[in-house]
């Protein structure tokens, strides 16, 4: 459940002092710094991510916009201001992949240290489990595909994190 305190209310750039736009962004309006092309999201520098497996394969999507744009990553996301990141993971997922999760099981936490937006941020990631078998891109803006690989034939993969946890999964098998 969110918490009933809200987040900083920035009128104002926090690095260059430049007054904030609104533009869309992933449906929402964000506030957004031109001069610095910093986009203002109200969360604690926190994400969360899902391990989907199934076949002896994992559930990844390809990036359709910077950073990384093009490569792989588990489905993931910001966590929002006040959300758990169990609650994140189970609203970001739908998002990506179209999959309804459930059963969230905390796999670990990890420093993201190669993220321009927020460096030295944490990622959650969870093991989920997924009803259905229909998948399909339901956020064109953020990703452009979506696949299953073998920890064996991955794909190129962006975020060093996200390459330490396939290895993490590899050393389990």
């Amino acid at each position: 459940m969110p918490l009933e305190i809200q987040p900083p209310d920035y009128h104002y750039c926090p690095f260059c002092g430049s007054e904030l736009t609104i533009r869309q962004e992933e449906g929402q309006d964000r506030k957004y710094c031109v001069q610095d092309n910093w986009t203002y999201y109200p969360h604690v520098f926190g994400s969360a991510g899902a391990i989907i497996e199934k076949d002896r394969k994992v559930l990844l999507v390809r990036r359709n916009r910077q950073p990384y744009k093009d490569t792989w990553m588990f489905p993931a996301g910001f966590i929002e201001f006040g959300e758990h990141p169990e609650e994140t993971v189970l609203r970001e997922v739908p998002e990506e992949t179209g999959y309804q999760v459930y059963n969230p099981r905390f796999f670990g936490v990890y420093q993201i240290e190669d993220d321009p937006r927020a460096r030295g941020h944490f990622l959650f990631i969870y093991r989920v489990a997924i009803v259905g078998s229909q998948n399909k891109i339901t956020d064109q803006e953020e990703n452009s595909a979506i696949g299953w690989f073998s920890l064996d034939n991955l794909p190129v993969i962006g975020w060093r994190v996200h390459n330490k946890i396939l290895q993490e999964l590899r050393s389990e098998r």
